[in-house]
C-alpha cells in the first residue's frame, strides 16, 4: 500500500486496498481510522476535492501512485475540472489525457472537446473529435452541441455544415441542444438563412434557441430583426428570460434607440427580472447611459439594491462621457467608500476625467491607488497616466511616468508629444519626435497634429511646413482636417494672414468654419476688418446655428465700435433662439474639485470669494492694469462691461485659490473656453501683484503666469 495526502481537513488516505473480481475498485482506506471508504464515496471525495489547479496536481499525483489515474471515473474527475472549468488549465489537462492507459470514454472526449471548444483554440476541439472518431468512440448528443460551439467561435462554416448533416443521419437534428448549438453556428458564420430556415422549421425550440438567434443579429448588427424576433416569441407562448432581454437591450444600446430601450426596461419590471438579475440591471443601465439619458440612469442605479464593478464602472464612465466630470468623480468617491475595489478600466476612465478637468490632486491620488493595490500598470493604463499629468499641468511627472515605461507605444509616444505642445515647448516636443524615429516607432497622424501644434503654439512657422511636408512625402499620411487646421492656426499666429487666407483656398478639402473662425480672430487681432467682416458672414452661411459664430462677428462689431450691425447680430441670435455657453473654470484644492460660472453665486463661500475679486480688481488696478473691454459678450450692455469682465469664471476660480490655499503657494485652473484677453492681461498682473504662479489651462493650451508674464508671450 503506498501513502497520500490527499483528504480533506489533511485526512491521509492510504491506496486502494481491494478490487473486485471485475477490477474495479470498491474501497479505500483512511489512515486514522484504518476503516474501509466505499468505492462512490472515493469518487464523490476526489471530485468535491479538485476546485484548483494546485489541487488537482496533489490528485493527480495521488491517482498516478495508486494506479486510479486508470479508473475512468477517477480520472473524468480530475480531466473535467482542468478541462471545462474557468480556473483549470486545458494544457495539463492534455498532459493528464495523454498519460491515460485505457482508451478514454466518451464523457472524457466530450470533456476535451469542450474544454477546447470554449478555450482559446476552439480548432483543437475540432481535432480531438477527429481523434475521438479515430478511437472508435462514437459521438452522443452532448458531442455535438461543444464541437459546433467551436465552429462558431473559429467561423469554421464548412465543418460546422458537415456536422450539421451528421445529426440529421443520426437522428439528433429535434434535439433541443444541437438545435441550440446549430443556430449559433450559422449565427456566429453569418448565415441568417441558413439559422432562419432551421429555426422557424423546428418545432422543438426554445427560449435559449430564440435567445441564441436574436444574439447573432445583435452581434452582427440588425437589431429590427432581434427586436422584432421578440413579439414572435410572445405569440409562440415562451416566456423571455434574462437573457434575452439582455441581448434585446444591448441592441437599444447599438442603435441608440432609447425609446423602445424604457420600453424593455418596463417590460423587464413586469415580469420582475429586474430585480432578480444583477447583470441585466447592468445592461439597461448601460443602454441609458450610451443613449444620453443620464438622469434614468442615476435613477436606475439609484434603486439598485446590488451592485458590482460593473455596474459602478458603467455609471462613472457614463458621467464621463457626458461631460458630468465633476459627478463622476464625486461617484468614484463614493464607490471608494464602499469599498469596491477598482480595476485597469475604471481607472483608465478617471486619470480622463481627471485629465479633463485638470484635477491634479485627484489623478495624482489615483496614481498612488494604483500602486497601493498593485493594479497591473500594462501600456493603457500607464499612458493614460502620462495623458492626465501633462493635461493636469504636471509636465515633469508626465516625462517621469514616460521614462520609467518599459514598454510605449505609438499612444504614448503622442502624449508626451502633445502635452509638450500644449504647454508651449515646441523645441522639446521636436526633439522628442527625433527621439521616436531613432526608437523606430513609426508615426501616426496624431503625432504630426501635436507636432504641428507645437510649431503653432511656439511660433516654429519653417519648422511646420516642413514637419506638414514630411508627413505626406515621407510617411504618407494624407492630411484631415485637423492637420491643415493647425497649418492655418501657425500661420495666423504670426499674422500671415494672406499666407493663411491662399493655403485655406488651396487646400483639396472643404474648410471648417473653425479654420475661417481662427482667420477671423487673426484679422480682428491685426486689425484688418474689412476682411474679418467678409469672413465672418460665411461662416454664419455655413453654420446658422452655432452661437460663437454670432458671438465671434457681434464681438468683431463691438470692437470696431459699430454698434449698429452688433446689435443686429444680438437680435438675429434672438431670433434664431440661440444661446451662448457659459464659461466653466475648475480648481481643485485639498483633493477637491471646485467648479465656477461666470457671475456664479451658487458657492458657499460667496461672500468672500467676490470681497477677495474686488481686492484683486483694485489692487491689480492700482498697479497699472487697464480693463479691455473689446472680448466682452455682445448682449451685455456698455456700461455694465467692465463689470461683465470682473466676474468671469476663472477669476472666480484664482480668487478661490487665493482665500484657501497658502501664500506663495501655485494656483492651478481649467477652462472649458479660450481664455479672454482681459482675463489673460488680468492674471499676468494678479501673479505679480500677488506674487503666485497661476497655471490655467484653457481650451488650446497651458498659461503659466509669473511675475506679470505668461509662458505663451501673449501668443494664444
Amino acid at each position: 500500500m503506498v501513502e497520500s495526502d490527499i483528504g480533506s481537513g489533511g485526512v491521509r488516505v492510504l491506496s486502494c486496498l481491494t478490487r473486485s473480481l471485475d477490477g474495479r475498485y470498491v474501497g479505500c482506506r483512511v489512515a486514522a481510522h484504518g476503516a474501509m471508504i466505499p468505492y462512490s464515496q472515493c469518487i464523490e471525495h476526489l471530485s468535491k476535492y479538485c476546485t484548483s489547479v494546485a489541487k488537482c496536481k496533489q490528485a493527480h499525483t495521488f491517482l498516478l501512485r495508486t494506479a486510479l489515474l486508470d479508473d475512468p471515473r477517477c480520472a473524468s474527475k480530475l480531466i473535467s475540472f482542468l478541462a471545462v472549468s474557468p480556473s483549470g488549465n486545458l494544457g495539463y489537462a492534455r498532459r493528464v489525457f495523454a498519460q491515460l492507459r485505457r482508451p478514454p470514454d466518451l464523457f472524457l472526449w466530450n470533456a476535451m472537446i469542450r474544454g477546447h471548444a470554449r478555450g482559446s483554440d476552439p480548432p483543437a476541439a475540432l481535432s480531438f473529435f477527429r481523434l475521438m472518431l479515430r478511437a472508435g468512440v462514437a459521438p452522443d448528443h452532448h458531442t455535438y452541441p461543444f464541437v459546433l460551439t467551436a465552429c462558431a467561435r473559429s467561423r469554421a462554416l464548412e465543418h460546422g455544415m458537415r456536422f450539421h448533416g451528421e445529426t440529421v443521419k443520426a437522428g439528433l437534428d429535434t434535439d433541443v441542444y444541437v438545435l441550440n448549438a446549430l443556430l449559433q453556428m450559422y449565427t456566429r458564420c453569418g448565415c441568417f438563412g441558413a439559422a432562419h430556415q432551421l429555426f422557424d422549421g423546428n418545432p422543438h425550440r426554445d427560449v435559449v434557441s430564440f435567445n441564441v438567434i436574436m444574439r447573432g443579429y445583435v452581434l452582427e448588427g440588425f437589431s429590427e430583426r432581434a427586436l422584432h424576433l421578440l413579439e414572435g416569441m410572445k405569440d409562440t407562448g415562451i416566456k423571455p428570460d434574462e437573457v434575452t432581454l439582455i441581448s434585446l437591450v444591448s441592441a437599444c444600446s447599438g442603435s441608440g434607440d432609447l425609446d423602445r430601450g424604457r420600453s424593455l426596461h418596463s417590460y423587464a419590471n413586469e415580469l420582475g427580472l429586474v430585480t432578480k438579475s444583477l447583470n441585466l440591471g447592468n445592461a439597461i443601465l448601460d443602454m441609458y447611459c450610451k443613449c444620453g439619458d443620464l438622469e434614468s440612469a442615476q435613477s436606475l442605479f439609484n434603486e439598485m439594491e446590488e451592485r458590482d464593478l460593473l455596474t459602478w464602472t458603467t455609471m462613472v464612465s457614463g458621467l464621463a462621457k457626458s461631460g458630468s466630470f465633476q459627478e463622476a468623480l464625486a461617484l468614484f468617491g463614493s464607490m471608494q467608500r464602499n469599498e469596491v475595489r477598482p480595476d485597469e478600466v475604471i481607472l483608465v476612465t478617471m486619470l480622463s476625467v481627471c485629465a479633463h478637468m485638470g484635477a491634479l490632486d485627484q489623478g495624482k491620488y489615483i496614481h498612488l491607488l494604483m500602486d497601493r493595490q498593485g493594479v497591473n500598470r500594462d501600456v493603457v493604463i500607464e499612458t493614460a497616466l502620462v495623458n492626465m499629468y501633462a493635461k493636469c499641468g504636471g509636465l515633469e511627472f508626465a516625462l517621469q511616468v514616460f521614462e520609467e515605461m518599459r514598454e510605449r507605444n505609438v499612444f504614448t509616444w503622442n502624449a508626451v508629444i502633445g502635452g509638450l505642445a500644449m504647454h508651449g515647448h515646441g523645441r522639446r516636443a521636436l526633439e522628442l519626435f527625433g527621439r521616436m524615429n531613432k526608437e523606430r516607432i513609426m508615426p501616426d497622424d496624431v503625432t504630426f497634429i501635436g507636432l504641428l501644434s507645437a510649431c503653432s503654439h511656439a511660433g516654429l512657422v519653417d519648422e511646420g511646413l516642413k514637419y506638414f511636408r514630411m508627413m505626406r512625402e515621407v510617411y504618407q499620411i494624407r492630411p484631415r482636417m485637423e492637420h491643415f487646421g493647425c497649418v492655418v492656426d501657425m500661420l495666423c499666429r504670426v499674422r500671415l494672414l494672406q499666407d493663411a487666407l491662399a493655403f485655406i483656398e488651396s487646400m483639396p478639402i472643404r474648410p471648417n468654419v473653425v479654420m475661417w473662425a481662427g482667420l477671423i480672430g487673426a484679422c480682428r487681432a491685426a486689425g484688418d476688418i474689412e476682411l474679418a467682416e467678409r469672413l465672418g458672414q460665411r461662416v454664419i452661411d455655413l453654420e446658422p446655428d452655432i452661437c460663437d459664430r454670432y458671438v465671434m462677428l457681434s464681438n468683431l462689431y463691438a470692437g470696431a465700435r459699430r454698434w449698429d450691425e452688433a446689435l443686429e447680430v444680438r437680435q438675429l441670435m434672438r431670433a434664431k433662439g440661440i444661446e451662448k455657453a457659459p464659461g466653466i473654470s475648475w480648481i481643485e484644492l485639498n483633493g477637491t474639485v471646485q467648479e465656477f460660472v461666470a457671475g456664479d453665486r451658487s458657492h458657499h463661500r460667496t461672500e468672500q470669494i467676490y470681497t477677495m475679486v474686488e481686492e484683486m480688481w483694485h489692487r491689480v488696478k492700482a498697479a497699472g492694469h487697464v480693463t479691455s473691454t473689446t472680448d466682452v459678450l455682445f448682449n451685455i450692455e456698455e456700461e455694465e462691461k467692465e463689470h461683465s469682465l470682473f466676474f468671469h469664471s476663472e477669476k472666480l476660480a484664482v480668487a478661490f485659490g487665493l482665500i484657501s490655499s497658502a501664500p506663495g503657494s501655485p494656483i492651478r485652473i481649467t477652462k472649458n473656453l479660450r481664455v479672454c484677453g482681459d482675463c489673460h492681461s488680468f492674471l499676468k498682473a494678479v501673479s505679480e501683484v500677488f506674487g503666485r504662479e497661476i497655471i490655467a489651462r484653457d481650451r488650446s493650451r497651458f498659461h503659466h503666469f509669473s511675475g506679470g508674464l505668461c509662458s505663451c508671450n501673449d501668443f494664444w
